[in-house]
C-alpha cells in the first residue's frame, strides 16, 4: 500500500524540473561522447533528489532475478542479472508523470538523433539502487530494446558508473539529473561498475 506523497510537487509534469536545454527543444540537447552515445540533462538536479526521498519515502524495493519474454522471440526468456528494482508504477501517480516526460521530450530527442528511429512504444520505467553487500553493479551485457536511456539521480557514492568497453567509455561522476541514450544490441555492451560505498540511484528508460 503507497503511503501519502513526500513531495507532491513531483506528482505533476513541471516543466521546471527539466534539464533547461531539453525544455529549449532537443536540437542541441545532447552531445555525443562517442560512438552513439550521448548525454544530456534530463532533470535537475533538485528533482533528482525529491525522486529518490520519495522512491525511499513510499518504499516497495524488490531485490531478485527476473524472467522476462524476449520482445522479439516471444517464446524465449531472457534471465536478467539479479537488481533491486522499484518500478515508477509502485509510486501511484509517477509513471504518468514520466510518461509525460517521455512524449514531450524523451520521444523527440530520440527520434532526433536517429532520424530514421520511430519510437512506437516503451516498457514500464523503473528505478534501479546499487549499494555493497545486496546488488553493487551489473554484470556485463547488451539491451534488447532499439535504445536505452540511463539517468543518473545521486552522487552521493563511491565507485560504480556505466562502463562500455569497446570505448573504455563510462560518463563518470555526474551532476544528479545528467543521462544518456544510446542503441541496444551488441555494438553497446556494457555493465554496471560496482558501487564500493553508499548507494546509486538510476532510472531506466527502454524505448522499441
Amino acid at each position: 500500500m503507497s503511503r501519502s506523497p513526500l513531495h507532491p510537487e513531483i506528482y505533476r509534469y513541471a516543466p521546471r524540473f527539466v534539464g533547461p536545454a531539453l525544455r529549449a527543444g532537443v536540437a542541441g540537447a545532447a552531445h555525443e561522447d562517442v560512438e552513439q552515445i550521448y548525454r544530456f540533462a534530463l532533470f535537475t538536479p533538485e528533482f533528482c533528489r525529491l525522486l529518490v526521498e520519495e522512491a525511499e519515502h513510499q518504499g516497495g524495493w524488490k531485490t531478485g532475478q527476473d524472467t522476462t519474454a524476449n520482445p522479439y522471440a516471444p517464446d524465449l526468456d531472457d534471465v536478467c542479472e539479479p537488481d533491486t528494482v522499484l518500478p515508477l508504477s509502485a509510486i501511484p501517480g509517477m509513471e504518468t508523470v514520466y510518461d509525460e516526460i517521455i512524449r514531450r521530450h524523451l520521444k523527440p530527442l530520440a527520434e532526433h538523433l536517429w532520424p530514421v528511429f520511430q519510437v512506437q512504444k516503451w516498457d514500464p520505467p523503473y528505478l534501479l539502487r546499487y549499494e555493497p553487500g545486496v546488488v553493487q553493479g551489473m554484470a556485463r551485457h547488451y539491451d534488447l530494446e532499439t535504445c536505452s536511456i540511463v539517468c543518473y539521480l545521486n552522487d552521493a557514492f563511491e565507485g560504480g558508473g556505466t562502463y562500455f568497453p569497446r570505448w573504455d567509455y563510462t560518463p563518470g561522476r555526474c551532476m544528479p539529473g545528467t543521462a544518456v541514450i544510446y542503441p541496444g544490441g551488441l555494438s553497446h555492451v556494457h555493465e554496471g561498475r560496482p558501487v564500493t560505498a553508499g548507494r546509486r540511484y538510476v532510472l531506466c528508460s527502454c524505448f522499441y
